[in-house]
């Protein structure tokens, strides 16, 4: 009898965690939208930066940190694809806007890549903001009026065009932000699922089983990121939420234009 009661007990706890972390009642969740985006863009802006920046430092600790940091970033700019879903006045612009972005962005993704400006880096290696736009597609899909067969192929879609187009984080991109989407009522379960889907993506990214390197670098980064998303986000906006909208689109761009001009 004792132990049906602590199982009920620990249920009950559980649902009420998951009640107050989704009503944002939870007393560590005090980090705005602006500020965990710009903590993101921080830390990826080091990351992209990383070994140039190290040319002046030449600290091998920096290069360690700096590159391992940037993969809190995607699963953040992620999650705010999913959340942008159901809180934009207007779908059809929301997506336009990354699309518009995303091709603007190759031009200087390419000149700070390793190919330099040639025409299969500008029309094959996309940008994440590429990724980004194909997985709002994919929300749309899902939301969408048609049957469901329909939708999961508009999805498998987009996905297919991630990979052809050697997109950032491509597949698991899309995937990470359908499951933000699907469990957005439920942030403790959804935590519980990133964590082995995190895994599985960083798996598909380097081709095999992540190994102890993988596991500090690029894992807990990530991991990272999901508690901060799950136990921190205050789900309110910042004070200059406009500039900010704005100011991530602008940035992305710029900080790689930046990168080839500079270093």
């Amino acid at each position: 009898m004792s132990t049906e009661m602590n199982k009920a007990d620990r249920k009950a706890g559980i649902a009420a965690l998951e009640r107050r972390l989704w009503e944002r009642s939870w007393p560590t969740q005090l980090i705005n939208r602006d500020l965990l985006k710009y903590i993101a863009v921080v830390l990826m802006t080091m990351g992209h930066w990383a070994l140039d920046l190290n040319k002046i430092i030449r600290a091998r600790w920096f290069l360690q940190v700096a590159v391992a940091v940037q993969f809190f970033a995607p699963p953040v700019f992620f999650f705010f694809i999913a959340e942008g879903y159901h809180y934009t006045g207007s779908k059809k612009k929301y997506a336009l806007r990354l699309l518009i972005f995303a091709v603007i962005t190759q031009v200087p993704h390419a000149l700070a890549g390793p190919y330099g400006l040639r025409w299969f880096s500008v029309l094959q290696y996309w940008s994440v903001l590429m990724t980004l736009f194909l997985g709002l597609m994919s929300l749309i899909a899902l939301h969408g009026p048609w049957k469901l067969p329909l939708r999961l192929l508009v999805i498998a879609a987009c996905m297919g065009i991630s990979y052809l187009l050697k997109t950032e984080w491509a597949v698991g991109g899309i995937c990470l932000m359908l499951l933000f989407d699907l469990l957005r009522e439920r942030p403790l379960l959804r935590f519980v699922l990133y964590i082995p889907l995190v895994y599985a993506v960083v798996a598909w990214e380097v081709w095999g089983w992540p190994g102890k390197q993988d596991f500090w670098r690029i894992l807990v980064p990530m991991w990272s990121a999901g508690v901060a998303i799950t136990f921190f986000y205050s789900g309110k906006r910042g004070h200059f939420p406009r500039f900010s909208k704005y100011f991530f689109y602008v940035w992305y761009p710029l900080h790689l234009l930046l990168q080839w001009w500079i270093f």
